[in-house]
């Protein structure tokens, strides 16, 4: 009888792996699109952030062929109704868009035909839907201004553990004595144990805005365009005034993580004056996004941030007259 039940389980498997593989030999035009490319029909519709076409846009595309030295290039400019018509060939899985024009931001999108896992259709040699549309957003400069800017990665170590540590956002570092800024716009808690790998548990990091009519609200954050966040702060939509990421080992050796969402950002407002009367006479608004946490072997955390800052009190603006540099 076990005999019989073995022979039966290993006929399934047999039948379900046949499936599989048959499954994967259905469109022999997707694997042979995969390895040597098929064509692509890609109309790009470039818009601003109101809806309208933006016509004579630079257009630069990327059609991948596997070997980034195989692809090539398709350039020109979008027409009166800010279309752009791609054709070529690509195997799929590297195609990319740059775009950009005078007055405007530049804004970069990747796209694929093959997504990692899935199977496309391929007809006739040509990737499905054959004229795919692309709405791509062109962001225009409205009112940029000389506030300082500055990209993630810029590090901020300190051995302060399990303490609250007040925050410059205009300095990008811990206040005296822990680093070289003046005044506390927010205030971070990082809890460690100082555990390092093999025996590391994970870290958990709280901020939190103290002062009266201080605070955040999150915004959409714009990851294709060179200006990722709004151009003006909303004081009406400060409410928020604390957070909290933190990074925790299971049993299963994997992580827990709550990390900072990067397709947000937080608009921020901090150094509140208030009258006797309790009402904010004046305040500074920047904006915060890629905020990330770190320990180091040697005991101490670190902390980075991207950030826009407006050192004029009570203006709103967030447009910087130069952008940080992100990596397309």
């Amino acid at each position: 009888m076990k005999r019989i039940i073995l022979i039966v389980a290993l006929i399934c498997i047999t039948i379900n792996c046949s499936a599989f593989m048959v499954k994967r030999k259905k469109d022999p035009g997707y694997l042979y699109a995969r390895k040597y490319g098929a064509k692509a029909n890609i109309e790009l519709h470039v818009i601003d952030d109101d809806g309208k076409p933006v016509p004579d846009a630079n257009v630069e595309v990327f059609m991948g062929m596997n070997l980034r030295n195989k692809g090539r290039w398709v350039t020109g400019t979008t027409n009166t109704n800010g279309v752009f018509l791609v054709k070529g060939k690509t195997t799929g899985d590297e195609i990319e868009y740059y775009i950009k024009k005078d007055g405007y931001y530049r804004t970069f999108k990747k796209f694929t035909f093959a997504e990692m896992g899935k199977e496309s259709n391929v007809v006739n040699g040509k990737w499905q839907p054959y004229g795919e549309r692309e709405t791509i957003v062109l962001r225009e400069k409205r009112n940029p201004i000389n506030i300082p800017t500055e990209l993630l990665w810029n590090f901020k170590y300190t051995n302060q553990i399990n303490l609250w540590i007040g925050y410059d956002i205009e300095k990008n570092d811990f206040v005296e004595p822990t680093g070289t800024g003046k005044v506390a716009d927010f205030e971070v808690y990082f809890d460690w144990n100082g555990d390092w790998l093999p025996n590391y548990k994970g870290m958990s990091v709280k901020i939190r805005f103290t002062e009266p009519y201080g605070g955040y609200y999150t915004s959409k954050s714009n990851n294709l365009s060179e200006l990722r966040h709004p151009y003006y702060a909303n004081p009406d939509l400060i409410c928020l005034t604390s957070a909290y990421f933190f990074e925790k080992k299971l049993d299963n050796e994997a992580f827990e993580q709550n990390k900072f969402d990067t397709n947000k950002c937080w608009i921020v407002r901090s150094r509140c004056k208030i009258s006797p009367e309790g009402k904010l006479l004046e305040s500074n608004y920047s904006v915060l996004y890629n905020i990330v946490f770190t320990c180091t072997k040697e005991g101490t955390v670190g902390f980075c941030l991207t950030k826009t800052f407006n050192p004029t009190p009570n203006d709103t603006n967030l447009e910087p007259e130069k952008v940080p540099t992100h990596s397309f």
